[in-house]
């Protein structure tokens, strides 16, 4: 429901002089004294002081427009036109005719449409009904705008660009000045259409005032003699003259160049779209250059980015909107948002193939979905082969395995032997090092991270002893001995016999870790000799252990030997001489010459010389007499061996 006013100079039967001589019937409480504030009005200065009927036709129209209450519930239209003389026959009079109005009555319309309206009256009236959904005038028609901005001196579209700017950016009030207030009213008219419908109903505006300085209004208008007159350093946008220098912002040059082009179907997509999200006008004019195969760099993306985001996004989006192009951020929420089921699966494909490229958007694989994961296989099979380092080609195949796309041996396996192998490397490729390879392994996991290890233990085989050497250390032979499959050292012999030896240094030869190794490669030479020696120490035939012994061979027989020989220590030099004792002379010298060497405490020096003394005969007999040239050495093994008269006879005999 929309209400009238008419505010005049009158003589009435309650008083004179201005006052509100019509009213709609039913004019809610409170309405005039929310309205008074804009009903005055001044002529410009030059304006005759008393003009007669031809030059009344030519004072300025002042058409306002507001919203007059906290809430928005009442927008404010107000049409003011010069009289002359009033009752008394005193120059001066005008009339105020206002309309107020629900929102819902100009719902989708600009209310600078409104100007030229049928409604407006240019005489008082005595009665003024209640207007229903009062209808706009037609003398803004956009197309009719537009070719008039065309016609225009000093660059209309800079100073468009310049005026958007200016209303969305400022809260401060901004001036147009011309002595045509109807050119005044046309600037308006772009400016409005030239924004969202729901903030041009928030755009307070004048197209005249005698008072800019102090008139109620965010946009107003006056004429060139009222603005000379008021001697303020407020700057104001003189529409007859070139517009000032200015830097538009992304919207306002969108506008601009709609404007130019005479789109009035951009025009009303833009303003569509910067309704979607609060101070979307960026954001906006970002998205619709990408819905028009326009080039969009990084940061307009990242400004459409919340618009895409948004469920009110207009449908006619989606089918518009190239996904080539897009940043994997955008394209992640074209994947996730759209309901267009072809487009949500091309940015879900663009998603993958920008996390194929880039290693900082690796960790991004649960921000988009894939349909057909398998046609990313192609792109795949073409770039594992030839990533430039081993890490890489693991963090290619995690992304493969995350996406669901099978990777095959043609694929990440070869990839690995030629990064491994310099003979097979290819142009751009870093040969892979050793914490190349570690990095490599902790990325995969099952079949993945087996499909890469074939890989470079096959590549590691064939690539030399010296390759070897610099890339099988410690580090990596714990990791292929705890992931690589046996079957796969068993095929690979010098790459097993380079770990086995890894690990029996630093684990060592009956360890835990080497044993569980040479478990997995059975058929290995080495290993088996490994696995022989394991039993043993712990073998209660003396007979039984030298046999298995004897059999201990490979290319670590001579440090399992020596493994056994330390491990023997614990054993009774009974056990100890029996064994020596029925020990091939080859074997029986390895053993002895390492418990020589490594006798350290007395305890253990004098166990040795209990096995000398009841298996005569070896390299012992030579290391005895030597501790018994020392005095104090012999009466201390006289007395270690005072209850074993026996072996106190083969001590005397031994240093005779």
């Amino acid at each position: 429901m929309a209400w009238q006013l008419h505010y005049t100079s009158a003589r009435t039967a309650r008083r004179s002089g201005f006052q509100f001589t019509a009213v709609s019937p039913g004019l809610p409480p409170g309405v005039e004294g929310a309205v008074s504030p804009y009903l005055g009005y001044r002529p410009p200065p030059d304006a005759p002081p008393s003009p007669g009927e031809e030059e009344l036709a030519g004072f300025p129209v002042s058409f306002g427009y507001d919203v007059v209450d906290a809430a928005g519930e009442r927008r404010l239209l107000v049409r003011s036109r010069y009289l002359g003389r009033d009752y008394s026959g005193r120059f001066g009079n005008f009339l105020a005719h206002a309309v107020v109005a629900d929102p819902a009555e100009m719902e989708g319309l600009r209310p600078i449409e409104f100007w030229g309206a049928p409604f407006w009256a240019d005489a008082p009236l005595e009665e003024l009904p209640v207007l229903e959904y009062p209808p706009p005038g037609d003398a803004f028609d956009p197309e009719a705008l537009g070719r008039w901005l065309s016609g225009l001196d000093h660059d209309p579209y800079a100073r468009l660009a310049a005026l958007v700017d200016a209303v969305c950016s400022s809260s401060g009030r901004i001036f147009l000045v011309s002595p045509d207030v109807g050119q005044i009213a046309r600037w308006i008219a772009v400016l409005s259409y030239s924004l969202p419908v729901a903030r041009a109903a928030l755009l307070s505006f004048t197209t005249y005032t005698a008072d800019p300085a102090a008139c109620p209004h965010r946009l107003a208008g006056t004429t060139p003699d009222v603005w000379a007159s008021l001697r303020a350093d407020q700057e104001a946008h003189l529409l007859d003259g070139p517009a000032p220098r200015h830097e538009p912002s992304r919207y306002a040059g969108t506008v601009a160049g709609l404007w130019r082009a005479l789109d009035l179907e951009g025009l009303d997509s833009l303003a569509e779209l910067a309704e979607v999200v609060g101070d979307g006008l960026e954001g906006a004019a970002a998205l619709l250059a990408l819905c028009r195969a326009e080039e969009a760099d990084e940061e307009a993306q990242g400004l459409a980015l919340p618009l895409v985001r948004h469920p009110g996004l207009p449908s006619w989006v989606w089918p518009r909107l190239p996904v080539d192009g897009l940043s994997f951020e955008l394209a992640a929420a074209v994947n996730r948002h759209s309901p267009d089921a072809g487009r949500a699966r091309a940015a879900g494909e663009r998603c993958a193939r920008l996390v194929l490229s880039t290693p900082s958007l690796r960790t991004r694989l649960d921000d988009f979905a894939l349909e057909d994961p398998a046609e990313l296989l192609p792109e795949l099979a073409r770039r594992l082969p030839v990533a430039e380092s081993l890490p890489l080609l693991a963090e290619l195949t995690a992304v493969a395995e995350r996406l669901g796309v099978p990777v095959t041996r043609e694929t990440t396996g070869r990839g690995a032997f030629a990064l491994v192998n310099p003979d097979h490397l290819r142009d751009g490729q870093r040969l892979a090092s050793a914490d190349d390879v570690v990095a490599a392994v902790v990325t995969l996991t099952g079949g993945a991270r087996g499909t890469l290890l074939t890989g470079i233990v096959h590549g590691l085989e064939r690539g030399g002893a010296l390759r070897r050497r610099d890339v099988l250390t410690g580090q990596v032979c714990d990791l292929l001995a705890e992931h690589a499959e046996g079957s796969l050292l068993r095929r690979t012999p010098e790459v097993a016999l380079h770990m086995l030896r890894s690990l029996a240094a630093r684990h060592g030869v009956l360890g835990g870790p080497t044993l569980r190794l040479a478990e997995a490669i059975p058929g290995n030479s080495a290993a088996e000799g490994l696995l022989t020696a394991r039993d043993v120490p712990g073998e209660r035939d003396p007979r039984a252990a030298a046999d298995a012994l004897e059999r201990v061979g490979g290319a670590l027989s001579g440090p399992a030997v020596q493994a056994v020989a330390d491990a023997l220590t614990a054993r009774s030099p009974a056990f100890r001489a029996a064994l020596v004792s029925v020990l091939d002379e080859r074997v029986r010298d390895l053993l002895v010459h390492r418990w020589m060497e490594t006798a350290r405490q007395r305890s253990e020096r004098f166990d040795l010389v209990g096995v000398a003394l009841r298996a005569p005969g070896t390299p012992l007999d030579g290391w005895v007499r030597e501790q018994l040239r020392k005095r104090f050495t012999l009466l201390q093994l006289e007395t270690y061996f005072r209850d074993d008269q026996k072996l106190r006879a083969a001590l005397r005999e031994l240093r005779e």
